[in-house]
């Protein structure tokens, strides 16, 4: 059902020109390109809105992704300040938030306890400490903060040890290091936040009716900063994207870009 025909809803009373387009555009791939404190956060959260007024879209299949925890919260509140909804329904949230979400729904399938932990930065770099303690690693010559970058880099490319090409004895150790730290977060039931966003993606490429399942699902994804994802994050994103359902893609939307 049809609620206000898009050049009368009170949902796009005080748009520009540009900003109306972008709201109002049919389901498409889109780019939004325009500067700092342009709107472009609030261009996607009347978007979201506009598509539920007009019964393009129910609550269930938008997924909205910001990169702050603070960005996503406002635009649930902005939502609900537009539109009588309920937000629960949609999907929004940062990356992790979101992976982190989608693992507790499926913790079996991702081989994870029910109970799961979240190692923060700080929780990262003593889980790597007491590893490097533990198995006599000179921490002179493989500082742990070093190692930890060098482990959430080998993830943001979605790489597991054995992915990593060994160029060097040097290199071939931190590669070992990996390993024995992906056993011992496995072992202790925590990730890291590399490991939210890279199990995420496993689990949707390896398990194709759970892939499936939230690609006919989301029939929107909105992106907000679309261009600071990494690797790892736009592969996730193309793969929830798919092919949609009867040839149809489903509109991916993002802030500065929208693709």
């Amino acid at each position: 059902m049809l609620f206000d025909s898009a050049p009368t809803s009170p949902l796009l009373h005080n748009l520009n020109p540009e900003q109306l387009a972008a709201v109002t555009l049919p389901a498409t791939h889109a780019l939004i390109l325009a500067g700092a404190g342009s709107g472009k956060t609030r261009v996607l959260t009347t978007r979201i809105a506009w598509l539920l007024q007009t019964g393009q879209v129910s609550p269930g299949g938008i997924l909205a992704v910001t990169f702050t925890n603070k960005a996503a919260k406002e635009m649930m509140l902005r939502l609900t300040s537009m539109l009588p909804v309920n937000v629960r329904g949609m999907w929004i949230g940062t990356f992790h938030g979101l992976c982190n979400r989608f693992l507790r729904a499926h913790y079996k399938l991702a081989n994870l306890p029910s109970t799961f932990q979240i190692l923060d930065t700080q929780d990262q770099l003593s889980s790597i400490k007491r590893l490097c303690k533990q198995f006599n690693i000179d921490d002179e010559r493989f500082p742990p903060k070093q190692l930890m970058y060098f482990i959430a880099g080998c993830k943001e490319d979605g790489q597991r040890p054995k992915d990593v090409a060994a160029r060097d004895e040097e290199m071939r150790k931190k590669i070992d290091i990996y390993a024995l730290y992906e056993e011992q977060c496995q072992r202790e039931g925590v990730v890291d936040f590399g490991e939210l966003m890279l199990r995420s993606y496993e689990l949707l490429r390896d398990n194709a009716p759970i892939r499936e399942h939230y690609q006919r699902r989301f029939r929107h994804i909105l992106i907000d900063e679309f261009q600071d994802t990494n690797k790892l994050q736009y592969a996730w994103i193309k793969m929830l994207a798919g092919q949609g359902v009867e040839g149809e893609l489903p509109t991916m939307e993002g802030g500065s870009v929208i693709a």
